[in-house]
């Protein structure tokens, strides 16, 4: 389709990754920020920390599939 024909050029494309990294790292920046204020403490860091590793290997696993 045409968004898939956008994606592939290198001036849009770009933009376009660019601006779904800025979401994704929103995203993960609200969920953290959640989880790090809702548990609070040690417990908390080691949460968000293991969202932030699942939510990694998930795009990675999505990268290496692609």
């Amino acid at each position: 389709g045409p968004l898939h024909t956008l994606w592939n050029t290198r001036l849009i494309g770009t933009y376009l990754r660019l601006r779904v990294g800025f979401l994704l790292a929103g995203v993960l920046a609200l969920a953290g920020g959640a989880v790090l204020l809702g548990i609070g403490g040690v417990w908390g860091l080691l949460a968000l920390f293991g969202l932030v590793l699942l939510i990694l290997l998930a795009l990675g696993f999505v990268l290496i599939t692609r």
